[in-house]
């Protein structure tokens, strides 16, 4: 994975790139062995466009964060302690690729569709596709969970700024690279379900088939309101403090400034603390900026909306 990163190619040529190799290689492998089944190259196709999502999901994300930390740094130096948490050490990974090899294990046994005993060749290949799949999804999920552990440390000692809440929206890159991956791996998913069952299934039959691929990230889409809302209830407390010493001071008590970011103004007007308050008041708690807030809203809606209408066929199919 590092070797890949290095080589400065974007994440969307190097995954469609391992779609191309990867592609070519079941092909071959499926013509060697003159497997029976000629669904089985439409199902190869569909299985490497997951994999190969997989590695753009890993790279995006870890890309993305890279030039966030960088961001961070830029911002407050102080939060170079916290970064470590995203390097995960050489034990971490030899834990996640002794779970990848069990994953593999397990999905062998509950796979019925394809005859792996057809041959040795097939067999292995069958492994090492299995194999790429699971390492992608449990690295992709290490670094989605480090990310989370690191936003929640950076909200709690990231310097509030008042005056600057413009970086704020930087907290909020994550999610939304998260999402925009999110809308299009559910494409991907879709389109490879399609082509495994010849798109004979409905589309309360193909939302239980893809359960599996979208409700995890949904629940860690939801997890990422645990740092925002910490950074929320800090961002209220300053705020909170300065509309206090204002208000104070617009009472008569101008001392009160001094705890302020007013400090060492020297008698400010009843009109600039007014329109200073009204600054502050319109401070956003969220790090969100409109755009962002769009971007989330209607990224989410769309594929929450075809959940809820398969849902509802469900139902009524089950009442009929």
């Amino acid at each position: 994975m590092t070797q890949l990163d290095r080589t400065g190619l974007s994440h969307w040529l190097l995954g469609f790139g391992a779609f191309l190799i990867l592609t070519i290689i079941a092909v071959i492998m499926l013509i060697v062995v003159s497997y029976p089944d000629p669904d089985m190259y439409r199902n190869s196709i569909a299985f490497t466009a997951i994999s190969s999502f997989f590695l753009i999901f890993y790279l995006a994300m870890g890309r993305g964060w890279h030039r966030d930390l960088l961001g961070f740094l830029s911002f407050d130096r102080s939060l170079g302690k916290v970064i470590s948490v995203i390097e995960p050490d050489n034990r971490m990974i030899v834990v996640e690729m002794l779970v990848a090899a069990i994953c593999v294990y397990v999905h062998l046994q509950l796979n019925d569709m394809v005859n792996i005993w057809h041959s040795k060749l097939l067999f292995g290949g069958i492994v090492f596709f299995y194999y790429v799949q699971w390492i992608l999804i449990i690295f992709s999920i290490d670094v989605i969970l480090r990310q989370l552990v690191c936003l929640v440390r950076i909200v709690d000692r990231i310097r509030i700024d008042l005056l600057n809440t413009e970086f704020y929206s930087t907290l909020a890159n994550a999610m939304v690279r998260h999402v925009g991956l999110y809308i299009f791996g559910l494409c991907i998913v879709s389109l490879s379900n399609i082509a495994y069952t010849e798109g004979e299934l409905g589309a309360g039959e193909m939302m239980l088939m893809m359960m599996p691929w979208y409700l995890p990230s949904l629940v860690i889409i939801s997890l990422y309101v645990i740092p925002f809302n910490r950074f929320k209830d800090r961002m209220r407390s300053e705020k909170a403090q300065e509309l206090n010493s204002v208000n104070a001071a617009l009472s008569g008590n101008t001392k009160a400034l001094e705890s302020s970011l007013l400090k060492g103004e020297h008698h400010p007007s009843k009109i600039d603390l007014l329109m200073y308050r009204d600054r502050i008041t319109a401070v956003k708690e969220w790090p969100f900026t409109d755009r962002i807030r769009a971007l989330v809203l209607f990224g989410i809606l769309p594929p929450m909306t075809w959940v809820i209408a398969a849902l509802i066929e469900i139902l009524i199919e089950g009442a009929i």
